[in-house]
């Protein structure tokens, strides 16, 4: 069998999130090829044991292994634009986290970098990887609720509530860019996926623990698409219910359909003209579960939306076309949209 090998740059949680995606993906899935982390890149040396994986210190000495496919960038925001154009120069492909920059001007070095150098690149905006999606988009196409009136997206988390993460990277102007950059870039890119480009949007933003925070905590977005379409955006990371309601609603003219983010599984439409609401589970043999557990093996959505985007981006590394997780390219066009904000 052949293999992919990978380096994970950053071992902080989203780091090992990318770890366990693929031994997940060995285990779980019949894939073409063996997916093998091999080095793990760190500021300071530490402990990683698991069989296998090497930890460095230098970014280079894992750039110069011509055995090494790709690297997943999981570091914090401001990095990335030098990382990627260090791989560039060994021709490695680039995986990346989500955003795909701290800023605009990254964002456009590091899509200009790939592309004029023919690099397999992707970002990881991972809830593209959701069945539901899929689902979701089915049901646009075949027009079930009709011509879209309005949608509403948001994620609420309440994870920046806490006075311990004062002073950690993401509160900072420098690498973190706040609620709308962190949380609001997954949110674009699923409007940008499912309904199409962003043409104009109007943001209203605050801090509320400025002693604190230096980047918004709160930020709401009133948008309009090319087609025309009116919709609105919402985040925040100081937010707390009991559960919270991450989702995405959809109003047409003959109904709604409603989906819950942190529900793969099921899609909620509603018909107007019967004052009805089915309840539209993903059937286990649609193809958007081909990398996906069924619900008794779930790792939880937000595991399980990583191992399938890893899954796709190796893939897409082995040569395979259908893929549909997103590029720089795309990372750039919700890097310009989040851009307003300021």
């Amino acid at each position: 069998m052949n293999a992919i090998n990978y380096a994970i740059i950053g071992f902080g949680g989203i780091g090992r999130t990318h770890a366990l995606a693929a031994y997940d993906a060995n285990l779980r899935y019949s894939l073409p090829y063996s997916l093998n982390l091999s080095y793990v890149v760190t500021r300071k040396p530490i402990q990683v044991n698991i069989p296998g994986i090497t930890n460095v210190t230098n970014l280079q000495t894992v750039l110069e292994d011509p055995k090494l496919d790709f690297i997943s960038i999981c570091t914090p925001n401001e990095s990335h634009v030098e990382i990627v154009e260090q791989a560039i120069a060994y021709k490695k492909a680039i995986y990346c986290e989500k955003p795909l920059a701290s800023t605009l001007e990254d964002a456009e070095k590091m899509n200009k970098f790939v592309r004029e150098n023919n690099i397999i690149n992707g970002v990881a905006f991972m809830y593209r990887f959701l069945p539901v999606i899929s689902l979701l988009k089915e049901e646009l196409e075949n027009k079930t609720i009709g011509s879209i009136i309005d949608f509403k997206i948001k994620i609420y988390h309440n994870s920046y509530l806490s006075k311990e993460k004062k002073g950690v990277w993401r509160t900072l102007k420098t690498s973190g860019g706040g609620a709308l950059l962190d949380l609001g870039s997954h949110l674009i890119d699923l409007i940008h996926y499912t309904l199409g480009d962003i043409k104009e949007i109007q943001y209203q933003s605050r801090i509320h623990f400025k002693d604190r925070n230096e980047v918004d905590e709160i930020t709401r977005g009133e948008m309009v698409l090319h087609d025309g379409t009116i919709g609105s955006v919402g985040v925040s990371r100081v937010f707390a219910e009991q559960k919270h309601a991450d989702e995405f609603v959809l109003y047409g003219t003959t109904g709604s359909i409603k989906v819950d983010l942190s529900n793969p599984y099921i899609l909620q439409i509603h018909d107007f003209n019967t004052g009805s609401t089915l309840f539209k589970a993903v059937p286990g043999n649609h193809p958007s579960m081909r990398f996906y557990p069924k619900e008794r093996d779930s790792l939880g959505f937000f595991q399980n939306c990583h191992t399938a985007s890893i899954i796709d981006f190796a893939n897409k590394v082995d040569g395979v076309k259908d893929c549909i997780g997103a590029d720089f390219g795309d990372g750039l066009k919700c890097q310009e949209i989040i851009s307003k904000l300021d």
